[in-house]
């Protein structure tokens, strides 16, 4: 609890810190009132370190008004191997790999509340990481949030032209994502980087590695 409560002192201040000087509002932003900030999770599906940024980010979008300022960008951490049935292999096996593709179609598929309703699902499923990776428990997810499979797209995303366990376009997601990621040179999961909209190329990142936070000046953590 210690740990959650500290990067959230940090996350929520530093997150506003790099938002545009607007009221905060609930409502719908208007497309031409400001940009937003770009914020990118670097992680694994069956990953503790991942589990438990993902679980902090939650809080901090759930802050009043947040959620409407985000760009969230999810990006998954594997290494590539064409000799590998996925393209790639990932640090907790194939089922990883499939729990990154079901993830994807859902990021790509819904908006940033839903995708992180089914997300949270996924992360706090008892036993953990359990049914990560499999159809019919991304299936459960979704419906129990009150998305539907098939109108969604998601169902669509994950199961169509299935090989492997994954769909076409799931499997395409994954590849290319995977790819940016290598190319980008990112190894650990979780890492978090908040990109300003207000200086080019600035951005604060921070780093969850076996439980331990480090970088964006959460030295206390």
């Amino acid at each position: 609890m210690r740990l959650t409560i500290l990067a959230l002192t940090f996350l929520v201040p530093s997150l506003a810190s790099f938002l545009p000087q607007f009221p905060i509002t609930t409502s719908d932003p208007d497309p031409g009132e400001a940009p937003k900030v770009n914020v990118t999770l670097y992680v694994m599906s069956r990953c503790p370190d991942a589990r438990r940024c993902e679980a902090v980010f939650e809080d901090v979008l759930q802050t009043e008004g947040i959620v409407d300022k985000v760009n969230l960008n999810m990006q998954y951490i594997a290494k590539l191997n064409h000799s590998d049935p996925f393209g790639m292999t990932c640090k907790h096996g194939p089922l990883e790999c499939l729990g990154n593709g079901h993830e994807l179609c859902l990021a790509s598929h819904l908006n940033l509340t839903s995708f992180y309703a089914t997300l949270s699902c996924f992360n706090f499923h008892s036993p953990w990481p359990g049914d990560i990776g499999q159809v019919e428990f991304a299936r459960q997810c979704l419906e129990t949030i009150g998305e539907d499979w098939e109108t969604s797209g998601v169902g669509r995303c994950i199961e169509r032209k299935s090989k492997n366990g994954l769909g076409k376009e799931a499997r395409k997601l994954l590849f290319e994502n995977v790819r940016e990621t290598n190319e980008r040179g990112v190894e650990k999961s979780c890492t978090i980087e908040i990109q300003s909209t207000l200086v080019r190329g600035r951005k604060r990142t921070c780093l969850v590695d076996d439980g331990v936070w480090t970088g964006c000046d959460v030295s206390l953590v």
